[in-house]
């Protein structure tokens, strides 16, 4: 394979062509690292806005004595989000002798590496919110609060909050601390609703503790002979590779469960459009756009272990 070059021949007052480079090795040719839809859940949407509104039913039933009239309730309405969508472009332009005397297959090769930049991008737009968990930065809840906080507040009449932030190291305690967290995740009456979780994410620096402590047929990292409870929740540890911070971990819930909050609002997949430049050249120019926004406007199924 080799690149040519277009050089001006004063002597006979003609373009020459060049040898330059005979093999190449692209490393960025390789499959795309996309990894959000573990941990997001996947909207397609058809507005260019998302409203999501934050409802708690009805409380508790009330003792009602003889001759007394019925309890009535009524739901309790909290805020609301708004979600609009956001563009993101790349593209590539590619002159009439590059698509003459392209010998390495340019135009095949650029188009390639656009679709991925595309897919990798949303990636690591994605991971800004994981990286930032602490901050409202890039997601906030109904509640105006961070991801990670102490002091969720709920809808219930009693003023109850939670707190889905550890700031601990992946230890087999801390663990268990998510694991009691997920048995009393509360509602927005207050009430609890045990959760299975469903994912242990971890920065790939705890890849091999994560899973010592989970798939160890004893305890982790003691010697006695207590069984491994971790087992019977079956957490499948995901290895989180956009992770910036070597101490990140944290647990989430089951994704197919309607009150899961990570999530994106997808209005267009990467699109590719091929036109002519827009001047008197015979250059091409090649575009991809997409549009999606992202968030998390109810994080009680998210806990998060350490950023």
């Amino acid at each position: 394979m080799s690149i040519v070059r277009i050089d001006w021949d004063t002597s006979t007052g003609r373009e020459t062509l060049r040898n330059v480079v005979r093999t190449t090795y692209n490393t960025t040719e390789r499959e795309a690292v996309v990894e959000w839809k573990e941990l997001f859940k996947d909207e397609k949407t058809e507005d260019y806005d998302t409203v999501v509104q934050r409802l708690a039913g009805l409380g508790a039933m009330t003792r009602t004595y003889e001759g007394q009239n019925y309890h009535i309730d009524t739901p309790k309405y909290g805020s609301t989000k708004t979600y609009t969508q956001i563009k993101f472009t790349n593209g590539f332009r590619i002159t009439e002798e590059m698509q003459k005397f392209n010998r390495i297959g340019l135009m095949k090769t650029l188009t390639s590496s656009l679709a991925q930049t595309m897919q990798e991008g949303k990636d690591i737009e994605l991971a800004k919110m994981w990286n930032n968990v602490s901050s409202t930065t890039y997601a906030a809840g109904f509640d105006t609060l961070a991801i990670a906080s102490a002091s969720h507040t709920l809808l219930d009449d009693a003023g109850t909050t939670y707190d889905n932030y550890l700031a601990g190291d992946l230890t087999v305690a801390n663990i268990e601390s998510a694991l009691f967290y997920f048995d009393n995740v509360y509602d927005d009456q207050g009430n609890q609703f045990p959760h299975i979780p469903g994912m242990l994410y971890v920065n790939p620096y705890l890849r091999m503790k994560a899973y010592k402590i989970l798939k160890s047929d004893n305890q982790a990292l003691e010697m006695s002979n207590t069984i491994n409870a971790f087992k019977q929740y079956d957490l499948k540890p995901f290895i989180y590779h956009r992770l910036s911070s070597s101490t990140a971990w944290g647990m989430l819930g089951q994704k197919s469960n309607k009150n899961f909050g990570p999530v994106v609002y997808t209005s267009q997949e990467p699109e590719l459009r091929t036109k002519d430049a827009p001047d008197s050249t015979r250059d091409i120019i090649v575009t991809s756009g997409q549009m999606f926004i992202y968030g998390c406007p109810d994080p009680r199924l998210v806990y998060v272990g350490n950023i």
